[in-house]
């Protein structure tokens, strides 16, 4: 192997020259380690800027894909910015007004509508995306319909494409209370009720007519009556009677002796007028009877008058009713029974006391 010798020689050229060549070697080793690096901190600072220019890139390509592109510089306001409905009746919706208003050199797109309380709403949805030109207003109604009584609160947010002010807050408030109950009234169709005659043990049945006349409903609690003999049917107590209604009472006499009755239906409600409605009753209890009647036959002469004859149930024997001739052409069979049927039949007696054939039977069942 050849190897290079250097002699040291102090002072000498040989001395200088390899320091010389020494330095050199030196410098030139410096200079590349220093060109390495600096390449490679080049490389470095270009994957830097490379790599931001990535991330700005990405960023910019974010806000295009999320539609930034449709965008408005425009701007709206809604107004006013508080609607309050104040007092409003169950089932009665009030409406209010919000105006959208576009003062801007540029078109606004409102895209959504949303309130926060189902008792409010508004008009419009389906109108939506809807664009505001420039410098132009538009109407919005919205509603206040509460379903119970008390306050209620809510927000209306319009939301817009409007890189201004995306959204509008309306502030809705408003207070449910139920419905006026109305007037309760109660008329009754008559004030009085007659019976007139009745036969003893028979019922007759007459009616009166209740009538809500007031503008709200009216309840009847219940009726009382005095009287012998009256009785009443036809409805249950409570009755609740809307505006207009009516209700039928069957009213019923049934005399248990001969003679005058009276008494009085008292009915009860909460009718704003009067708490009581008072009907007066009356009727004649008379013996149970079969009133007869019959024509004078033609062509008889000297008639001194007729004689009245009775069978019971099935029985066909017949029995004169009369003690003595029956002068005129009817006769009061007051001596029958309830539930018996009978057959009548006349003869007519002359002057001489003669009687005739008898008449045709008629068939009578009483009640």
């Amino acid at each position: 192997m050849q190897m290079s010798q250097i002699h040291f020689h102090p002072g000498s050229n040989n001395t200088r020259k390899a320091q010389n060549s020494s330095h050199a070697r030196e410098n030139n080793q410096s200079n590349s380690f220093h060109r390495i690096h600096q390449n490679r901190l080049s490389y470095l600072l270009l994957a830097l800027i490379v790599l931001g220019g990535c991330i700005s890139l990405a960023g910019c390509g974010g806000v295009v894909a999320n539609g930034a592109s449709n965008a408005s510089t425009g701007s709206f306001t809604a107004s006013p910015a508080t609607v309050a409905f104040g007092t409003v009746t169950v089932g009665s919706p009030a409406t209010g007004k919000v105006s959208l208003v576009n003062s801007s050199s540029k078109p606004v797109v409102i895209s959504k509508l949303t309130v926060s309380n189902t008792s409010f709403s508004f008009d419009g949805e389906g109108t939506l995306p809807l664009t505001l030109a420039a410098n132009s207003t538009t109407t919005l109604n919205v509603h206040f319909g509460p379903s119970t009584a008390g306050s209620a609160t809510g927000q209306l947010v319009i939301t817009s494409n409007s890189l201004v002010n995306p959204s509008a807050t309306v502030q809705m408030s408003g207070t449910g209370v139920l419905p006026p109950a109305g007037t309760a009234g109660l008329t009754v169709n008559s004030s009085s009720v007659s019976f007139g005659n009745v036969a003893v043990g028979t019922p007759s049945t007459q009616s009166v007519t209740l009538t809500s006349s007031g503008t709200g409903a009216v309840t009847v609690s219940g009726v009382s009556l005095s009287g012998t003999g009256f009785t009443e049917s036809g409805a249950t107590f409570p009755l609740t009677l809307n505006a207009g209604q009516t209700a039928t009472l069957s009213l019923q006499f049934e005399p248990t002796a001969t003679g005058a009755v009276t008494g009085k239906l008292t009915i009860t409600s909460n009718a704003s007028s009067s708490s009581t409605a008072v009907v007066a009753l009356s009727g004649t209890g008379v013996p149970l009877a079969v009133d007869l009647s019959w024509s004078a036959p033609t062509g008889a002469t000297e008639i001194a008058g007729y004689n009245v004859y009775r069978a019971s149930g099935t029985s066909s024997s017949y029995a004169k009713l009369n003690s003595s001739v029956n002068s005129p052409a009817s006769f009061m069979d007051s001596t029958v029974a309830a539930g018996t049927t009978y057959e009548y039949y006349v003869t007519t007696v002359d002057s001489t006391g003669e009687e005739s054939t008898p008449s045709n039977t008629a068939t009578v069942v009483v009640p």
